[in-house]
């Protein structure tokens, strides 16, 4: 059976805005309700390898949303990884499940009635505010014996599912401001951080797990020790989540006012220059604004994190930036003599390389107007 653990994030697409959660004077946060086509790009470090995950909405319905999330490992013996799963969460446990699924499988629907996938229930977050405590439950998968200390989706098809029981905490703090890129924007949203402790087999399991202080939708941000035994750790680090429209928009004023943006939504394969199709609604909305702006002369330029060498990230950086304008040319017919490209590679990182969230985000495509010309 072919299964992967760890917490598949995302925002629901509630019927209402967020709550009055939030940190006074606090930047923007999370748009809710998303929209179809929003992702959200999570990283986990484990113990001998590293992960980065894309969530996307394919449908949302009164009764959920159905999501696909592909995601890439990276081991210390070079091996990689490559896979995609589709999974579905029900508005009625995003109300009221106190369980936490952590895990899933190509073999099933991706559908567990009673729990919740992304976040912690409504009902629960409130509790933990009035109270301070409340019951809770977490399906983990527990690995054989010879795979001790290692997160189960690296020990395959003998890991069985184990259920965890205990207590989630609010220890009453302030909220802490928590780093996202969020459509492209480095910003702070407000988090609770909560201490879990849960037993199973025998042993004790006790992870520290961010939320986002918004009672519509709770959201996982971090967990550390995100399974029993280990300091892996999990975490949200990008949400692309503006409509086409909006992402335009946001292009437009960008190179107006300014004359950068980096680019929201642009997603690559590993240690490739092939862009994946969640990139499209992005693409669309760049070529839209290129279009409005035919005497607008743009380069866009390519970046990478510091894994690999010097002169690799910046061959990678060019072909990437190469494919983003062959996309643009080919398939919305923007005039290639408008459009520059350069690669850096990872000479201008915009955050520390040393860590696996900070890379994320330092892989990324900027566009840069020509601000002389008219």
């Amino acid at each position: 059976m072919n299964i992967r653990s760890g917490c598949a994030l995302a925002l629901v697409l509630a019927a209402t805005g967020l709550h009055a959660d939030r940190v006074v004077g606090q930047k923007p946060g999370l748009r809710l309700p998303l929209p179809r086509g929003a992702s959200i790009v999570t990283t986990l470090k484990m113990l001998n390898a590293d992960r980065e995950s894309v969530h996307t909405i394919e449908e949302s319905t009164p009764r959920g949303i159905r999501w696909s999330w592909r995601l890439v490992e990276i081991h210390a013996n070079s091996d990689t990884i490559s896979q995609v799963f589709r999974y579905s969460e029900l508005e009625a446990d995003l109300n009221e499940a106190s369980r936490l699924w952590f895990f899933h499988s190509t073999r099933d629907s991706g559908a567990h009635p009673g729990y919740t996938m992304h976040a912690i229930s409504r009902s629960l977050y409130r509790k933990l505010r009035a109270a301070g405590s409340d019951s809770f439950q977490v399906m983990l998968l527990e690995a054989p014996k010879e795979f001790a200390g290692i997160p189960t989706f690296i020990a395959g098809e003998s890991s069985v599912p184990v259920r965890w029981k205990g207590m989630l905490t609010d220890g009453k703090s302030n909220t802490q401001p928590f780093p996202l890129l969020l459509n492209g924007r480095r910003i702070e949203v407000p988090a609770l951080r909560l201490h879990g402790r849960f037993s199973a087999r025998n042993k004790i399991w006790e992870p520290e797990i961010w939320v986002l202080a918004d009672s519509t939708y709770p959201l996982i941000l971090k967990v550390l020790r995100a399974y029993e035994g280990t300091d892996n750790v999990l975490q949200t680090v990008r949400v692309d989540d503006e409509m086409a429209t909006a992402t335009a928009a946001a292009v437009e004023r960008g190179l107006a006012s300014s004359c950068r943006v980096e680019l929201p939504g642009i997603y690559f394969a590993f240690n490739s220059a092939v862009l994946d199709s969640a990139s499209d609604r992005t693409l669309t909305s760049v070529a839209d604004v290129l279009k409005r702006h035919a005497d607008w002369r743009v380069t866009l330029e390519g970046h990478t994190d510091s894994i690999g060498t010097v002169s690799a990230n910046k061959v990678l950086s060019e072909r990437r930036v190469a494919a983003v304008k062959e996309r643009l040319t080919d398939r919305y017919g923007i005039d290639a003599a408008n459009i520059r490209t350069a690669g850096f590679g990872s000479a201008r990182p915009r955050e520390p390389n040393g860590t696996i969230e900070g890379r994320a985000r330092n892989r990324r495509v900027e566009l840069v107007r020509a601000c002389g010309a008219q």
